[in-house]
């Protein structure tokens, strides 16, 4: 148990938890496009714009940068739209 808790900590301290949070995030957005479901993301633009989506993810890709992005079918939009992981603050099911 002590060991866990460090590793915790561990993993706090040096960002390896919004790791761990991201290849969650990854998984559910690959499951949705797998089975074709719609989602909720809230979302956070570069500029501080925040907004409440609704899409149906297509695929999760990683950039020559090293960041994580799904492109989606955006319903607010009514377009395909690439957005960021680590800009999506809360997913749901839709």
């Amino acid at each position: 148990m002590r060991h866990t808790r460090r590793a915790i900590r561990a993993a706090h301290a040096t960002g390896h938890a919004l790791v761990a949070a991201a290849c969650g995030l990854v998984g559910l957005l690959r499951y949705a496009a797998e089975t074709g479901r719609t989602v909720r993301i809230a979302y956070t633009k570069e500029d501080g714009t925040a907004s409440i989506r609704d899409i149906r993810p297509e695929q999760v890709r990683r950039s020559k940068a090293g960041d994580l992005y799904v492109r989606a079918h955006d319903f607010l939009r009514d377009a395909a739209r690439t957005f960021r992981l680590d800009r999506i603050t809360a997913l749901e099911a839709a």
